[in-house]
């Protein structure tokens, strides 16, 4: 069992790309993944999600202390309905401009403030290295390396990591990923695409894991 609530992202497609559910652990000041799953439909084998990411969110909040649920009603305004008649925390999150901006720099400060802990998994892992990050007008943004690369688990991670820091009657965010007071952001503490990858690439050698296997060249 999870120390703390458990925060969830979904990130969905039926056809095209992939779908993904993360979720995360807050405890005091300390993030954890504890959980994800990852489909890959197809044209030809669209993805069932009722069977799938309906089932598997089920799952988790009969098993864990599910306090909030982040999804992108794009593709699961249906599943959020069923979701949410059925007693689950689900929350419409769609991937607006200032949405997307908010889960960028969640992602980019938790591991920047080292204030997450991972387990190690390829998938993930391939993912991870096959996310830049993009600067706007509002902030930086996650997105893909290049379009054939599958980046929703990282997705569906930014969004659990908001829910986390963003719930209301929690401790301040920054004590718990940013690392520091008052909830601020100092605008230095914001990363550069090469200061993201330095960070991914980090985080991945504290897991023992090669960020330069050659089984991620072909990854797609």
């Amino acid at each position: 069992m999870p120390a703390g609530r458990v925060f969830v992202g979904v990130d969905a497609a039926t056809k095209h790309d992939a779908a993904a559910v993360v979720a995360v652990s807050r405890a005091g000041e300390r993030l954890e993944l504890v959980a994800h799953r990852i489909w890959k439909p197809s044209p030809t084998e669209p993805l069932d999600l009722e069977a799938t990411v309906e089932a598997y969110l089920r799952e988790l909040h009969a098993r864990m202390p599910v306090a909030r649920i982040l999804a992108d009603p794009y593709q699961l305004h249906r599943s959020i309905t069923t979701l949410r008649a059925a007693g689950l925390p689900i929350e419409e999150y769609p991937q607006t401009t200032a949405n997307c901006t908010d889960m960028g720099q969640a992602v980019f400060e938790a591991l920047k403030g080292r204030q997450i802990r991972l387990y190690a998994d390829a998938e993930l892992r391939t993912q991870a290295l096959s996310t830049v990050a993009v600067e706007s007008s509002r902030g930086w943004r996650v997105a893909k390396e290049k379009s054939s690369r599958k980046i929703d688990a990282v997705v569906a991670l930014a969004m659990a990591l908001t829910a986390a820091v963003s719930l209301r009657g929690l401790p301040a965010p920054a004590l718990a990923i940013y690392g520091g007071p008052g909830g601020s952001i100092p605008e230095a503490s914001r990363l550069s695409p090469d200061e993201l990858e330095r960070e991914l690439r980090a985080e991945l050698v504290s897991l023992g894991i090669d960020p330069d296997a050659e089984d991620l060249e072909d990854a797609s």
